[in-house]
């Protein structure tokens, strides 16, 4: 009899013990899995991290001076802003481009895509400063827009009603960008293009105000 339950709970013990290292074996299974999903949801996190941009000059050449924001020379700069990796080429992503100061006091000016040709405008709003215009041409370099921007309460303003500049795919300089906007009197004019003429004359055209 006294062998009998010796015997049983012998076979109670290594039932436990064996029970435990059946839990232990589970449990380190499952920290193992728990440690994998973590890992792959960090280096997930890591892949979709928005990169910083990246603030290039793209061509140091394409900058003008003027009185934009005071009565002191302050020099704007076509730059170059990287918004996200990725080859334009391979994925269409295209450049863009802020016009920026040497006056950190003054804010950028965000103009998209794609090169540009910068032009000091003179004041054509009658109060002292100098109003910035500048050309761009978008993918093809076909047609430029143009736009002309004042500076206002500590903003960038746009000035008159953007308008197109086709130039045959044949490019246009800042001696001609220069002419295209002016003023006589009171009045602002800027030179357009009338597509209704073969030799594309250019025709004096009110500009309107924004």
């Amino acid at each position: 009899m006294k062998k009998s339950f010796l015997l049983i709970l012998l076979a109670l013990a290594a039932c436990k013990n064996e029970t435990k290292e059946t839990v232990e074996t589970v449990t380190d299974t499952v920290v193992i899995d728990t440690t994998a999903i973590r890992v792959a949801e960090e280096k997930a996190g890591e892949d979709n991290e928005p990169i910083a941009p990246e603030r290039t000059t793209a061509n140091p050449d394409e900058y003008v001076t003027g009185h934009f924001v005071s009565n002191k020379d302050v020099t704007a700069m076509a730059t170059l802003v990287r918004e996200r990796e990725g080859n334009p080429s391979e994925d269409g992503t295209a450049a863009a481009y802020s016009i920026t100061f040497n006056d950190p006091n003054i804010p950028a000016l965000p103009a998209g895509c794609c090169e540009m040709i910068l032009v000091n405008e003179g004041d054509l709003n009658g109060d002292g400063l100098d109003e910035l215009g500048y050309a761009q041409a978008p993918m093809n370099g076909c047609v430029f827009y143009y736009y002309v921007y004042t500076y206002k309460n500590a903003k960038w303003k746009q000035f008159i009603e953007p308008f197109v500049i086709p130039t045959g795919c044949d490019g246009i300089s800042r001696a001609d960008m220069e002419k295209i906007v002016f003023k006589e009197g009171n009045v602002i004019y800027f030179m357009q293009t009338d597509m209704n003429d073969e030799d594309m004359e250019k025709v004096k055209t009110k500009a309107k105000l924004l």
